[in-house]
């Protein structure tokens, strides 16, 4: 028998707990565990305690999949979402002991899985279910109070940039994502037709132990992502006003105080900077 080393073993034993049936393999890795004095009823043994050991691994993940997509999962059905989840498991197992961020990827895979390739909006519902599970597992950190630039001088406030919130995610969609995911939160979801709905612009962000979902109109949500990048007040409004206009998009001069209102409403920075 071929002496493997750590790798190979760890290896060995990855490839037999996600495989969907015991083969070949399952018999050499048995034979690692094997001494002398083992008898034909020790490797039944054996392999039984892998193949529990195995569906118990399989379970755990795709169950914390159907945690992690609780939308997704009642959109699709219980057996359909399963089936789904097991077999990105398998095919995507996790990198880390870690499972907090685990599951990213689900949100392309759901794409491309066959049964639900008619369901078009499911990619973007599933990755609003994994922002908010990141920004409900952000850390903490304390607003800042918009008094605090009374300090500064008036000529200098189009140079002040901020530093957000840890927890918060932009994301846009061309369906309405959050209609979809707020109506699923109900027992009995209604109807919402898709054919005369648009797309959404949110901002997701955690405040005390509630994540908020909060739907943008364009020109706020492209000067939040701005100032998100820690981009002055002045930079930001000037590429927000660029694209409006590229875009054919209303916005007066005079929004720009009410913008920046309604953002420091949100309690959504933590901290500023003068750069001049």
């Amino acid at each position: 028998m071929t002496v493997l080393n750590l790798q190979q073993f760890q290896q060995l034993m990855d490839d037999n707990l996600l495989s969907a049936k015991l083969d070949a393999s399952s018999n050499e890795l048995m034979a690692l565990f094997e001494t002398k004095q083992c008898h034909n009823e020790s490797r039944a043994e054996a392999n039984l305690r892998l193949a529990i050991y195995r569906n118990n691994v399989i379970h755990s993940l795709s169950s914390a999949m159907g945690d992690l997509y609780p939308v997704v999962k009642k959109l699709i059905g219980e057996d359909c979402f399963n089936g789904a989840a097991i077999e990105f498991v398998r095919s995507q197992p996790p990198q880390h002991a870690a499972l907090l961020h685990y599951g990213r990827e689900f949100c392309d895979f759901i794409g491309d899985f066959e049964p639900c390739k008619t369901l078009i909006f499911l990619p973007d519902i599933a990755m609003l279910e994994f922002e908010y599970n990141q920004a409900y597992h952000s850390g903490d950190a304390e607003p800042f109070s918009p008094h605090l630039l009374g300090a500064v001088s008036p000529d200098e406030l189009g140079y002040v940039s901020f530093k957000s919130h840890p927890s918060l995610r932009l994301m846009q969609s061309c369906w309405p994502i959050d209609d979809i995911w707020h109506e699923n939160q109900n027992e009995q979801p209604g109807v919402i037709n898709l054919d005369d709905s648009s797309g959404v612009s949110l901002l997701i962000y955690r405040l005390g132990l509630s994540v908020q979902l909060v739907s943008l109109d364009e020109n706020c949500f492209v000067f939040l992502e701005q100032l998100v990048q820690c981009k002055t007040i002045n930079q930001a409004w000037s590429y927000t006003v660029a694209l409006a206009n590229q875009k054919q998009r209303d916005l007066g001069d005079d929004e720009l105080s009410g913008m920046l209102g309604y953002l420091f409403s949100l309690d959504i920075f933590t901290t500023f900077d003068v750069n001049v």
